[in-house]
């Protein structure tokens, strides 16, 4: 069964896509990540949500905005399906095709919500004059 993958760190690109037990399809975007629910409807035509595993999102570290995004939808997408949720750290997306087997095997913890790990405390005032 496979596995809804999102991965929202950097700022001006991200990466989604479907992992296996025996695949990996992902692929890297550009654009911002408020874009990821426009690319995600149009892997949603292809593949059923209901269908999937669960749902593993990438939950740091990265920018501010970025990583808080592709949490978010993850959490709402995996409480509002009733899917399993994984978090995990960028430093494991090295080997997608292992991170996919992994996932299909149960070998993470699962859980009901997932933290955002940020790489610097946000900055979210306006420029003083």
């Amino acid at each position: 069964m496979e596995w809804l993958f999102i991965e929202t760190t950097r700022p001006g690109e991200f990466r989604l896509g479907l992992l296996g037990p025996k695949d990996a399809k992902v692929k890297t975007y550009k654009g911002r990540s408020n874009s990821v629910l426009t690319r995600l409807s149009s892997l949603v035509k292809r593949t059923a949500l209901t269908g999937l595993g669960g749902i593993c999102v990438v939950s740091g570290p990265g920018s501010f905005t970025s990583v808080r995004t592709g949490v978010l939808i993850a959490n709402i997408l995996a409480r509002k399906l009733k899917k399993p949720l994984v978090g995990i750290k960028l430093g494991q997306t090295k080997d997608m095709l292992s991170l996919g087997a992994k996932l299909a095997q149960g070998k993470f913890k699962k859980s009901t919500y997932v933290k955002p790990v940020y790489d610097a405390e946000p900055n979210i005032t306006l420029p003083h004059a």
